[in-house]
């Protein structure tokens, strides 16, 4: 009977978090390069020191010797010249990529009213602009009217009106 009642808990709460989490629908991303360096290069520059056991730990941190490093730190430094640098990724075959690209084409499914980047389309899309378009400019953001999606479009050619 316990067995029973934990498994139902157990698909309740799996449901719930399903149903309930934020996610990535749409992430169009015009890759024009990419260099890749090593995990052991990367927690090197980022500690000042070598790290003999390197963990992957997000998609953009590592855990050298227990100091977990934001990557995108950096692929900023290494691509300071690139105006197209926008993210930097940690790859599961021990590698770090720094991505380039002319354009990011966004769309994310809001959690509710929680939801930080949906609260305001401008603030979030500045958010994600921050993670997955670093040097690309915001040229359209919108929210949908039952604030469910976030609309972000980023590209390198946006020349905003000053008027």
């Amino acid at each position: 009977m316990k067995k029973i009642i934990l498994g139902a808990c157990l698909m309740t709460c799996f449901f719930f978090i399903q149903s309930t989490s934020a996610k990535i629908l749409r992430d169009d991303h015009t890759i024009s390069g990419k260099k890749e360096y090593s995990w052991s290069d990367v927690c090197f520059y980022l500690t000042k020191r070598k790290s003999p056991l390197i963990e992957y730990h997000s998609i953009s941190t590592l855990d050298c010797m227990g100091d977990k490093m934001e990557i995108s730190k950096f692929c900023d430094e290494k691509e300071a010249a690139n105006p197209y640098y926008t993210r930097a990724i940690v790859k599961k075959n021990k590698k770090v990529e720094c991505q380039s690209g002319k354009r990011v084409i966004l769309k994310w499914q809001c959690e509710g009213k929680t939801d930080k980047y949906c609260q305001d389309e401008e603030v979030g899309c500045f958010l994600f602009k921050e993670k997955l378009a670093r040097r690309l400019k915001i040229a359209h953001q919108s929210l949908s009217s039952d604030k469910k999606t976030l609309s972000c479009y980023f590209d390198n050619q946006f020349n905003s009106l000053n008027l």
